[in-house]
């Protein structure tokens, strides 16, 4: 039996704990923006006090139905981006090759995104493209293919 690599046991950790607090966040996120819509007199009050800020625009009231509803959107993205972290950390952790490959889309997309970043001139995101690609690039690692059974 091929022992669990402890980069492995980082990662899997790593990703159920991020997993979660990223679906609590999109829970409270979701919750926040019904929030919103039960007290319109909230909603009037953060169109008025957003009306005073310098460079807003005048018609901020008609805004806010739509960006309640980007929140409840962007609450549920965030919700599912928690629950795909979720399970790559429970397949990392039991070695499912699924898991494996999974998580090298994810964090190769991540990798390219960031990639796309640094390409614009944003600097700050070479930290993100540097960790996403040690990370895709473990998982080819020789001993990490052994512990999934993995040919590819």
């Amino acid at each position: 039996m091929v022992m669990k690599p402890i980069g492995i046991a980082i990662l899997s950790i790593f990703s159920l704990v991020v997993g979660t607090l990223a679906f609590l966040a999109g829970i409270i996120l979701v919750a926040f923006s019904t929030i919103i819509v039960i007290t319109p007199r909230t909603a009037e009050e953060i169109a008025r006090n957003l009306g005073q800020l310098p460079g807003m625009p005048f018609g901020i009231h008609g805004m806010i139905a739509p960006a309640e509803l980007l929140l409840v959107f962007t609450g549920v993205f965030i919700i599912t981006i928690g629950i795909i972290m979720a399970v790559i950390g429970w397949g990392l952790w039991i070695g499912a090759n699924w898991a494996r490959w999974i998580a090298i889309i994810y964090f190769g997309l991540g990798a390219l995104s960031s990639l796309s970043n640094v390409l614009q001139g944003q600097f700050g995101t070479i930290i993100s493209l540097v960790i996403n690609g040690l990370i895709v690039y473990y998982l080819f690692l020789p001993h990490v293919k052994r512990f999934f059974k993995a040919s590819v």
